[in-house]
């Protein structure tokens, strides 16, 4: 009987470490890395030999805000983003505005590269084993989410509306489990309040149920 409930508790603790690996398997680029773009493909990565091969280096913007610059070899600005980080998957770059919980992707058209804003079909591919959530949902800034007894919900949190999260942090912070801000795991049943430095004003609360 022992044997088996270890057997259990085992099996509960790889599949809740495999869900984190999963949903936090993300390539991040950071302060003079280099993000590869190959025009023939239209992919992007982190190192190619291909002859067509864009390399840009990424880095940050002075100021408020730490915004993501990347620039050419020869030191010229490729595009200045509205995001601070950024990640690549599945062949795509993908730029995170952490303040305002929006996604992107960076394209490449007309000789130049841009953002464009990621659907919500996108979104899913990206982030394969969260579930979307919109900050439209939340009423009375609350929020009710299903999780499964000894299961894990990864969140992904998707701003669809003209709030500002800039300095926002998680209560408890164990639940953010990478640089993206809006993708949190929820391991256990309870409440997590989402505000600026404990600020009552304008809390968020997710309550896993």
């Amino acid at each position: 009987m022992k044997k088996v409930f270890l057997g259990l508790v085992l099996s509960v603790l790889i599949f809740g470490f495999t869900s984190i690996a999963n949903a936090c398997n993300l390539e991040g680029l950071y302060e003079n890395y280099q993000a590869v773009y190959v025009p023939a493909s239209g992919i992007w990565t982190s190192g190619s030999m291909a002859e067509d091969r864009i390399v840009l280096t990424k880095k940050t913007s002075a100021g408020t805000g730490s915004y993501s610059e990347y620039y050419y070899s020869d030191g010229s600005l490729a595009v200045a983003l509205n995001s601070n980080y950024e990640f690549l998957k599945d062949g795509m770059l993908i730029a995170v505005d952490n303040a305002k919980l929006k996604y992107s992707k960076v394209v490449y058209a007309d000789s130049k590269f841009e953002e464009v804003p990621l659907t919500c079909e996108e979104l899913k591919k990206v982030f394969p084993n969260a579930e979307i959530v919109r900050i439209s949902q939340f009423k009375n800034n609350k929020i009710k989410i299903k999780k499964g007894l000894f299961k894990e919900k990864t969140v992904l949190l998707v701003n669809d509306t003209d709030e500002y999260f800039y300095k926002y942090t998680f209560k408890p912070e164990s639940v953010k489990k990478t640089d993206v801000k809006g993708l949190i795991t929820l391991s256990k049943y309870g409440k997590v309040e989402f505000s600026h430095y404990g600020d009552n004003q304008g809390k968020l609360r997710i309550y896993a149920r």
